[in-house]
Parts: C-alpha cells; structure tokens; sequence
C-alpha cells in the first residue's frame, strides 16, 4: 500500500463521514483498473432531484445519480452501471450505513 493509499485510510478512520470501499472487480478508468474509492456522507445538496425512497431501496438508477456526488474518484453513472452485483452491493451497503444511526445497525 503506497503512503498515499495509507494517509487516505488513516484520514477515513478518523472522519465517520468518510468510508473507503475495497470493490471484488472494480470499474475501468482508461488503460487503469479503480478497486478502491472512498464515499463521504451525502448532505441534502447530494440528494436533490432523487427521491429517498428509492435510494433506500437501492434502486440501482438512483445510485448511479448519487454516486458522482459523494465518491473519490469520481464515479460516473456509467461506471455504476459497470459494476459486477457483488461491488454494487458494496457500493449501496455504505450509502445505506449512512441513514442509520449506530446503534440502529442490526442489519449489516
């Protein structure tokens, strides 16, 4: 792990609103393969134009619109719409963990 890599991890333990995801696949990024991104919490500016029901039920449009928006690197709609089930999956269990409270997180 480069020290880049390390500091980027280090900086997402200490900020709650911040969570690194590891993907089985990952999206391509031209010649470059993307494994790991870090999403931040949405503020209410990330979630306009989206109806909050379906980014709960994981709807995989809604999550495409929303992912440019809180990611690092940037994901583009396409590149969610590229991602293997198994790495989606990981991408809307994060943004879910977001809209539950800590002790309301019986569901991981």
């Amino acid at each position: 792990m480069t020290p880049e890599a390390q500091q980027q991890n280090q900086d997402t333990i200490l900020d709650p609103n911040l969570r690194t995801i590891t993907f089985d696949e990952g999206f391509k990024r031209g010649e470059q393969t993307v494994t790991e991104i870090v999403i931040r919490k949405p503020k209410t500016r990330a979630l306009r134009g989206l109806t909050l029901v379906n980014v709960l039920q994981l709807d995989v449009d809604t999550l495409a619109k929303l992912a440019p928006r809180i990611t690092t690197p940037t994901m583009t709609e396409n590149d969610v719409y590229e991602l293997a089930p198994s790495d989606l999956t990981k991408l809307s269990k994060e943004v879910i963990g977001f809209f539950v409270k800590a002790e309301d997180e019986d569901f991981q």
